[in-house]
């Protein structure tokens, strides 16, 4: 979804679902929706996803290693003698681990090593009053304060109390709101941003687009579904 899409959709609610339905978004304070949404520590394991690129070694079996192969938007890749491996949400372990029990059918005993070459698919967008906007593949486990100094500190103009992540978690799309002050000061969570996050930095009188979008969600939308 856009980001002018999800506005009108999110002002579309203000009018309609909220008003109806008295009481469905519940208010809350700035601290407790970052800690109760939105994680400060990187999970221990990376698992796999679209786009990241792996080596796969099986000893003595030149022709089904790869220096170098890039799982489909679908998560999956192909080897020679096995086909299509869905590989998406394994970690490299997990990989390896599948991939031996495949080979058996046909190796005595075959040894995998399968390592990560490059992050494909930490793909984040960073918009509103920053340096460089743009999409930026970042780390896992980068944080906040990391995305935004990858795009460009927000400049002088920026609203940096309402900073918004958009995020789909799964069952839909959600959206939050930091203050950068709080953040820097360690009053509040600097939180880990995750693939395929949004990231709008509010903005000054320049930009009645953003204006409009981030003065809503703190009455339609806080880590509403929409």
């Amino acid at each position: 979804m856009s980001l002018a899409a999800a506005l009108s959709v999110a002002l579309a609610g203000c009018a309609g679902d909220h008003d109806a339905r008295p009481g469905i978004y519940e208010g809350q304070t700035l601290a407790q929706m970052a800690q109760t949404k939105f994680d400060e520590v990187n999970p221990a394991e990376y698992r796999l996803g679209p786009n990241d690129a792996i080596s796969i070694k099986v000893y003595g079996e030149p022709d089904m290693s790869s220096e170098r192969i890039t799982l489909d938007q679908s998560g999956a890749i192909n080897m020679a003698f096995i086909g299509a491996v869905h590989a998406a949400g394994l970690t490299t372990q997990g990989l390896t681990d599948l991939l031996h029990e495949k080979l058996k059918t046909s190796l005595l005993n075959p040894q995998v090593a399968v390592n990560l070459v490059e992050y494909g698919s930490q793909k984040v967008t960073v918009e509103g009053s920053v340096a460089h906007p743009g999409i930026y593949e970042l780390n896992p486990g980068t944080t906040l304060l990391g995305a935004l100094a990858t795009a460009g500190d927000p400049d002088r103009f920026a609203r940096v109390r309402k900073i918004v992540i958009f995020r789909n978690d799964g069952s839909g799309r959600t959206v939050a709101l930091f203050d950068l002050h709080d953040i820097r000061a360690g009053t509040m969570i600097d939180p880990v941003i995750k693939a395929h996050d949004r990231i709008v930095v509010g903005v000054s009188g320049a930009s009645r687009f953003y204006q409009d979008l981030i003065g809503i969600i703190p009455a339609a939308a806080i880590f509403a579904h929409f």
